[in-house]
């Protein structure tokens, strides 16, 4: 005989709530109408909102958007499609309070019968997390030096930056190092293609292997098919028997950057060996299992590669399948205050100045400019100040900047946007 007590759905609708009303997440539910049904007290905390003025009424009454979020409620988006959302970073404005929140969200739907009979949310405060982040990403920053292992510098604790579409370029990379599929990575020089290509390992099974990068545009097509495949001695002049990288990079990972600047028909050889996962020393009738991670990246838009020539459409369709964007400098500005404290510390110790921040005039300048080189043109800026300025400067100034980079932000003060 089961003793067990049954609850009413009273009393099991106060524990659920005494449990939720404990957890350090700020959570909000609404219902199938988008209409909020509860609140806990970590949300009425970081928002600042009162939780039982905020029953039955919508999500749009209670929240709106900035210039930095989409115009419509993500809540909605995850009630029509039934879909989860990742943890990413949210803006959003808290109509009764007019408080702008910063916060990391993840959202989940309620299904029931193959529909959404609900949606719930749970919610980081940035402004409380902001001290102890600050820390760990500037203390683990890819622009610190680390030493090197297993061929790398870099992890995902090395990436600065708080803008929302760069924090779901990290999330997406995150889940995509957790699985072995090859990857296309999508980015503008100077934007961290590397840096992401070396997190993905580092976080991956690979981790304990090799990681081998070759800049593809570097090196000459009749040379790159022997680095890539190897040799066997006596196949041309001079030859011995060499592994190639594909072998080399063994239980690793095996990052091509640049793959649009590599031969049309070495790219075919490329596809061949990420279908059939062999090789084919030069010279050799045998072939060779391979057992690496493939990453391949693209400067340019790779549809644009494919219309030009430079990039096969077969192979394109191939590494289609995850395709990680890294968003420029300029569509990420938001970062640049955090990413120039950053590289002053950094040659702060390298030059033994002691710099203590930018300049006002100097960043808004830098917020106006268009940064066609990203992240890599801003590090040169900044460094070349300590090239080229005295000892004991206490504040940046454009004045300080060498005069080659200081013509870029010549036109930027009044609002232009030169670069």
């Amino acid at each position: 005989m089961d003793n067990r007590r049954t609850y009413t759905a009273e009393e099991l609708n106060m524990i659920y709530e005494s449990v939720l009303d404990q957890v350090e997440e700020g959570v909000v539910i609404s219902d199938e109408e988008n209409k909020v049904v509860f609140i806990n007290h970590a949300a009425e905390a970081i928002e600042g909102v009162d939780a039982k003025k905020s029953l039955n009424k919508s999500m749009e009454e209670l929240y709106s958007p900035t210039e930095n979020t989409p115009q419509h409620s993500r809540h909605a988006i995850v009630l029509n499609t039934g879909i989860a959302a990742n943890e990413y970073y949210n803006q959003y404005v808290v109509k009764e309070t007019h408080k702008v929140m910063n916060v990391i969200e993840r959202m989940f739907p309620v299904n029931l019968d193959s529909r959404t009979i609900a949606v719930y949310s749970l919610i980081k405060n940035l402004p409380v997390m902001k001290k102890s982040m600050e820390q760990s990403l500037e203390l683990y920053t890819h622009f610190q030096e680390e030493k090197p292992r297993n061929g790398t510098k870099y992890t995902f604790s090395s990436i600065l930056g708080n803008d929302i579409t760069f924090v779901e370029a990290i999330s997406n990379a995150k889940h995509v190092a957790q699985n072995q599929t090859n990857v296309l990575i999508y980015g503008e020089t100077g934007t961290g293609k590397e840096l992401f290509a070396q997190s993905i390992h580092n976080y991956s099974v690979y981790q304990n292997g090799p990681f081998i990068s070759v800049n593809c545009a570097a090196i000459p097509a009749t040379l790159l098919e022997s680095m890539f495949f190897g040799t066997v001695k006596g196949s041309y002049t001079g030859a011995n028997n060499t592994a190639g990288l594909f072998e080399q990079a063994e239980n690793g990972t095996l990052f091509l950057d640049e793959i649009n600047s590599m031969d049309i028909a070495l790219q075919a050889k490329l596809l061949k060996v990420i279908e059939n996962r062999s090789i084919r020393r030069i010279g050799s009738e045998r072939e060779l299992d391979i057992h690496c991670r493939i990453l391949c990246a693209l400067n340019e838009d790779p549809l644009e590669c494919i219309e030009n020539g430079k990039l096969r459409r077969d192979l394109y369709y191939r590494l289609s399948s995850c395709i990680l964007h890294i968003p420029p400098l300029r569509s990420r500005k938001s970062d640049i205050p955090l990413l120039c404290n950053c590289f002053i510390r950094r040659f702060n110790r390298e030059y033994s100045q002691h710099i203590r921040r930018i300049d006002d005039e100097l960043l808004q300048r830098f917020l106006r400019y268009r940064w066609p080189g990203n992240v890599r043109e801003l590090q040169h800026v900044i460094e070349s100040a300590y090239s080229v300025s005295e000892k004991n400067i206490d504040v940046l100034q454009l004045n300080h900047v060498s005069p080659y980079y200081r013509s870029f932000f010549a036109g930027v003060g009044d609002g232009g946007m030169k670069g």
